[in-house]
């Protein structure tokens, strides 16, 4: 294994997905190699590598013996969306051989008493700026999801038209200001109405499964929530429990 260039924890969780997506990085039983050898062939030190491997363990991405070794899990069905990542859709979904594309984007700045849903409990004043961001997604050139977000401005004054099409979360990976400590996921089912219901090609009414994110500061202080609504007969979403 040749070394690479030093990593932080978060930098080095996505080189390791990436990695171990494209089959690089585990032998033929699915271990990764030791520690010392992850060690040095990402140039970091031992706690960001346990870190990492704490979190990819978290993720569901690989599970840990003790005693023997890190070992990646089998893999779930191509489609299937991990609700416990701490990466982007994008990132997530973007396995080898898989494409997830926005075709359609728009924002505008909208008060909250504007906005077409709140967090639960929102302590949000009527006057508090939001950048309303609306997204239709495709994967592999299928329609995947629709999502409405909303963003407080006062935290990201703007959003570059160009990570609408890509990745916000990469947006916010990008700003060492903001530092994501945490985010609260509902999962529920709702009537799908427009524009969703053009994009799934189902008619209005028909049933859409909805994931309501929250997503806070490390601090606790509230960054941006939003709403995706997926395809329920596409999407499939994945969790696990451990029992140790």
């Amino acid at each position: 294994m040749q070394s690479k260039n030093s990593f932080d924890i978060k930098s080095l969780v996505k080189e390791m997905i990436d990695e171990i997506q494209e089959g690089k990085l585990a032998d033929e039983n699915r271990k990764l190699p030791s520690e010392q050898k992850l060690m040095t062939y990402y140039g970091v030190s031992r706690y960001t590598l346990r870190q990492a491997l704490a979190q990819l363990g978290d993720m569901g991405v690989i599970y840990q013996a003790q005693g023997i070794g890190s070992f990646i899990r089998p893999e779930r069905h191509e489609k299937v969306l991990n609700l416990q990542n701490n990466i982007g859709i994008t990132e997530e979904m973007a396995r080898p051989g898989r494409t997830i594309k926005t075709i359609e984007a728009s924002r505008r700045i909208v008060n909250v008493t504007a906005a077409d849903f709140l967090p639960k409990n929102s302590t949000l004043s009527p006057d508090v700026q939001l950048i309303e961001v609306n997204r239709l997604r495709t994967l592999d050139d299928k329609p995947y999801l629709a999502e409405k977000s909303y963003f407080l401005q006062s935290i990201i004054q703007e959003i570059p038209e160009e990570y609408l099409y890509d990745s916000v979360f990469n947006y916010f990976e990008q700003d060492k200001n903001i530092k994501i400590g945490f985010i609260d996921k509902v999962i529920s089912s709702e009537a799908l109405s427009e524009p969703g219901a053009s994009f799934f090609e189902l008619p209005i009414g028909a049933p859409t499964l909805v994931v309501r994110d929250d997503t806070f500061l490390s601090s606790g202080k509230l960054l941006a929530f939003s709403k995706i609504c997926y395809d329920y007969r596409k999407a499939e979403l994945f969790m696990f429990k451990k029992t140790y």
